[in-house]
C-alpha cells in the first residue's frame, strides 16, 4: 500500500485552495503525488 503524503502549498496556492473551498462549500485536501505513485490523478484534460 502506498503512503499519501500532504503537499507543501506556498501562499499562493494556499489561497488559491481557500478560495475554491469556500466558492464550492467544501474542504479540499493538496496530497503531493510524487509520494503516492498514482500520476493519474495529476493528468489535465482539455
Amino acid at each position: 500500500m502506498n503512503e499519501s503524503k500532504f503537499a507543501e502549498l506556498d501562499r499562493e496556492q494556499l489561497q488559491e485552495l481557500n478560495e475554491l473551498e469556500e466558492k464550492l462549500g467544501v474542504t479540499l485536501i493538496a496530497y503531493d503525488t510524487a509520494t503516492t505513485g498514482n500520476s493519474s490523478s495529476s493528468q489535465q484534460y482539455n
